[in-house]
């Protein structure tokens, strides 16, 4: 285990082996002169203690010079983020909403930590950032940045100099989760009057089909926003979900990743038919459009419809997808199988229960007695 130094075309370098025999050759980075032999029998100390003591780093990135310039191996927190987000999104070929996360995690780097150097991110600073985070949103949504900050750090060892230990490991263990509340399906009442609402509102009167839709079958608003024409049956009876839109992107694969087949009702089957004998469309032409014939985007719908017609009916907001909540709760509660059900809306049957039973009228269940 013991380092070897030599020159070699006039500049050091160390050969050693590990204890299971793999031989190892590194250069020092310096000439072969008096100060660099002391160099070079400080870094051969350093390694033969490693081995020694079990903290030999196989990567080597721990014994080399620290590179500054293009090849830096020493870089900012924000940078090394940077970095990282942009090798997943080529490896994992993430969804620009996927990637929207990495994004939002880079803003809040670079805001709370500058050009501060990756290195000197130990236990104390992934606290004081993590407390910030806390301050600005709840636990729950904290926590996916925190998963990310861990995967980076885990991602750099070897490539980049970090701390020996990974800072945001403990820091996902303080996060402690908080109780989620159970989202409020809309009654039967506001149901009417939402439909109504949208079919009257001068602005977003175009949007009131996709709305009686979503309302009607219980699909996530991108995969109505991603239905196309090719996927509806010939008579208007029966529909493929396979794909959604989300942010005005399209995506050849459902949230679960797997298609179904749905069952419309009649008034579902009847809009369908009208819309389609309207616009006599192509086959690869999408069912529910934005006024200009681009996909729907998500959030726009979401902060210029959907909140406008909610607020000028005086309803409570809950988020679009609520559509999708209250349709399954009243299935349910109409006394539908719930088996059938998760076929269609594309649950796990041991979960759509839990989540979706809830008690449509509020009464007492309790016999009278007097």
């Amino acid at each position: 285990m013991k380092c070897t130094i030599e020159n070699h075309n006039g500049r050091l370098r160390l050969r050693w082996r590990s204890q299971e025999g793999k031989r190892y050759t590194m250069g020092c980075g310096v000439n072969d002169h008096a100060s660099g032999r002391a160099i070079a029998k400080l870094k051969a100390a350093q390694i033969e203690k490693d081995l020694l003591n079990d903290y030999f780093d196989p990567t080597l990135l721990k014994y080399r010079p620290r590179i500054l310039g293009k090849n830096a191996t020493e870089i900012s927190a924000p940078e090394l983020f940077e970095r990282y987000a942009v090798a997943m999104k080529r490896e994992k070929r993430l969804t620009p909403n996927a990637y929207q996360k990495y994004r939002a995690t880079l803003s809040h780097l670079k805001r709370f930590f500058g050009e501060v150097n990756a290195l000197s991110i130990g236990s104390r600073r992934a606290g004081d950032f993590t407390a910030y985070l806390l301050e600005r949103m709840a636990g729950q949504t904290a926590k996916p940045y925190l998963f990310l900050l861990r995967g980076c750090w885990n991602w750099a060892q070897g490539k980049y100099h970090t701390t020996p230990e990974n800072p945001w490991s403990d820091e996902i263990a303080k996060v402690k989760p908080q109780p989620q509340q159970r989202t409020k399906p809309f009654a039967r009442a506001e149901i009417t009057a939402i439909l109504n609402g949208f079919k009257s509102d001068r602005h977003y009167s175009h949007y009131a089909d996709v709305v009686a839709f979503l309302f009607g079958t219980g699909c996530r608003p991108g995969e109505a926003f991603g239905l196309r024409w090719r996927n509806v049956a010939d008579d208007f009876g029966t529909a493929q979900i396979c794909q959604t839109v989300s942010r005005g992107h399209h995506r050849n694969q459902t949230k679960t990743g797997k298609s179904r087949t749905i069952i419309f009702n009649p008034s579902i089957q009847a809009m369908l038919k009208t819309r389609y004998l309207q616009q006599q469309p192509q086959p690869d032409r999408l069912v529910f459009a934005s006024p200009t014939g681009k996909p729907i985007d998500d959030k726009r719908f979401n902060q210029r419809a959907w909140k406008t017609v909610l607020e000028r009916l005086g309803i409570d907001y809950r988020r679009p997808n609520t559509m999708r909540h209250s349709a399954i709760s009243h299935a349910l509660a109409n006394g539908v199988n719930p088996i059938d059900l998760a076929e269609q809306t594309g649950h796990d049957k041991r979960v759509l229960l839990s989540t979706y039973a809830h008690a449509i009228s509020q009464q007492s269940l309790f016999v009278e007695f007097e």
